[in-house]
């Protein structure tokens, strides 16, 4: 149920309204931007919601089960709010965003009618639709543990406890080249003894500052390390770009064991019985 100030309930039995929908959207990073379907600015919570993004939503569903709630936002690329590069290379990736109804006579005349996150991203040359999620779909993710050889742990999570700051898993370096969207090469100071397949890529300048990308493959060519990375790179990446690179885990016993003396954290079962087991008792 949503508790209404008095003041807004005054305005809403008054009879004439001026009522406007907005939304806050704060991404991972501590960003956060406003919008509104209103003709002019309206600050809420300290920040501005600019009309200027064509910003507008679906109807709002609201069920009284565990049922998810999605809803509809689309709205234009523009160079200076939502850009087209921010979109494709994650910076809103599971961004929270909340919907609010707003007196737009009276900001502080206020009511947050939900809070989701962002979903599936759609996106062309001039717009963008991206979908709302409810909260209630995180009830709707399986839940446990897999039964198989390898690791479901993370690498330096709670659950690994490999500490990743370590000098001997963390290495700095700058961008050398840019081959492709999802290829570069890093020159490096030192060459690690592990390798940096399944490992990260941190940014820690540029336009791109912050931003973190998944490492797929990792060669070596003289001194520079050639990357291959999951998801395309932000475009205005640039040539001596600083960077942070973290070694990978191929989340098998061995590599846990010889790689990062971890084996009483490994989070899988590698002394299962397999299908050779099983069929290896029956004889004639």
């Amino acid at each position: 149920m949503k508790e209404l100030s008095a003041d807004l309930k005054n305005h809403l039995a008054s009879g004439v309204t001026t009522l406007a929908f907005c939304w806050v959207l704060k991404r991972s990073d501590g960003f956060e931007l406003g919008f509104t379907d209103h003709d002019l600015p309206i600050a809420l919570s300290g920040v501005v919601c600019e009309p200027s993004s064509g910003f507008t939503g679906s109807e709002i569903r609201q069920s009284a089960g565990f049922a998810s709630d999605d809803q509809e936002v689309s709205g234009i690329l523009s160079s200076d709010r939502i850009t087209e590069a921010d979109l494709i290379s994650g910076r809103y990736d599971g961004a929270r965003i909340e919907t609010w109804r707003v007196n737009w006579s009276d900001p502080s005349q206020a009511v947050l009618l939900r809070t989701g996150y962002l979903g599936e991203i759609k996106r062309d040359r001039q717009s963008f639709q991206v979908e709302i999620r409810s909260l209630s779909v995180a009830l709707e993710q399986e839940r446990g543990r897999v039964y198989q050889y390898s690791c479901d742990a993370t690498l330096g999570d709670e659950r690994c406890g490999v500490d990743l700051t370590n000098s001997q898993y963390r290495f700095l370096g700058t961008i050398s080249s840019i081959q492709s969207a999802t290829r570069i090469s890093v020159s490096l100071s030192e060459t690690p003894e592990l390798g940096f397949a399944r490992g990260s890529l941190t940014m820690l300048s540029g336009e791109a500052q912050g931003m973190v990308f998944d490492i797929l493959g990792h060669s070596t060519s003289a001194s520079l390390h050639a990357l291959e990375l999951w998801m395309p790179l932000h475009s205005d990446i640039a040539e001596g770009d600083e960077v942070a690179l973290t070694v990978g885990c191929d989340k098998t016993f061995t590599t846990c064991r010889t790689c990062f003396d971890n084996q009483n954290n490994f989070r899988g079962f590698p002394h299962m019985p397999g299908n050779d087991f099983v069929i290896s008792y029956p004889d004639q």
